[in-house]
């Protein structure tokens, strides 16, 4: 069973998805959502014409302790900085960055889309210069 095999926070998002796919109707809450990753996709192309790569903390805060119990809008704040970059399609890697208090810290790198050769290769370099 699912339940036994992942966490609230997992569940809840099925849930979530199973519920707006129940709710569809002619396919708004699909468009809808067509429409903010084709806004994404667009905002991120922009950037990264600019610049080969972008690159930036995975997440906003340190990691809780573990078995901390955390509220659906907590656990929500650690994918701020790398749902928008699934969702616009855009390819990226994480590296550890360094340490803070002994808690390994990521560094993000996205790229363009198709641009993996890219974001790996600047993801070696900064490891090569740890």
């Amino acid at each position: 069973r699912i339940e036994e095999v992942c966490g609230d926070e997992v569940l809840r998002r099925i849930k979530c998805g199973e519920y707006i796919s129940r709710k569809e109707q002619l396919g708004k809450y699909y468009q809808r959502a067509l429409q903010v990753r084709t806004l994404l996709r667009r905002e991120f192309e922009e950037a990264l014409d600019r610049v080969d790569v972008i690159v930036g903390p995975t997440v906003p805060k340190l990691p809780h302790e573990l078995g901390t119990k955390l509220s659906p809008a907590e656990m929500r704040a650690y994918d701020y900085l790398t749902s928008p970059i699934s969702l616009a399609g855009t390819c990226a890697g994480v590296i550890k960055a360094g340490e803070v208090d002994g808690i390994p810290v990521g560094l993000q790198v996205q790229g363009k889309v198709l641009g993996e050769g890219t974001v790996l290769r600047v993801m070696h370099a900064l490891e090569a210069v740890k």
